[in-house]
C-alpha cells in the first residue's frame, strides 16, 4: 500500500527520536521495524479534515508490545497513544509528513522512561 500512497521522495518531520525517512524504502521501513515490535494494531481516527492539497488527521493507536522496540525489551502490555499527522498530497501521494505523537506517553508504557520518583 506504502508503493501507491508515499511518493519516492518523501519529505517528513517530527518521526520518533529524529530518525525522520527521507525516501519512500525508509519510510517502508520505519512501519515495518514499527511492526515488528508492535502488534494487534487499531488504529482510529479521531478527526479527519481536507483541502486540495493536505490532509490532517488527530488519531488514537492501541498496540500490544511484543517485540523488542529502541532497545527496550517486550513488555507484552497493551499499549495506546494519541497523536496528529498533516500530509501534503502531489499527483495523488503523500509527498510530506508532519508527525506528532504523545511520545512521552508512549514511552512510559513501554518503559523507555520512568517516571520521576516524587
Amino acid at each position: 500500500m506504502i508503493d501507491i500512497t508515499v511518493a519516492d521522495d518523501i519529505v517528513t518531520h517530527g518521526f520518533p527520536c529524529g530518525h525522520n525517512p527521507a525516501s519512500r524504502e525508509e519510510y517502508k521501513q520505519f512501519f515495518a521495524t514499527f511492526g515488528r515490535s508492535f502488534s494487534n494494531m487499531h488504529y482510529r481516527t479521531l478527526a479527519l479534515t481536507a483541502d486540495d492539497e493536505r490532509v490532517a488527521a488527530r488519531f488514537l493507536v492501541e498496540v500490544d508490545h511484543t517485540g523488542e522496540y529502541l532497545g527496550v525489551p517486550p513488555s507484552g502490555s497493551r499499549v495506546s497513544f494519541t497523536g496528529m499527522a498533516l500530509y501534503r498530497i502531489r499527483d495523488g501521494q503523500i509527498a510530506e509528513t508532519w508527525l506528532h505523537l504523545d511520545g512521552l506517553s508512549f514511552l512510559g508504557q513501554i518503559g523507555a522512561i520512568v517516571p520521576k520518583a516524587a
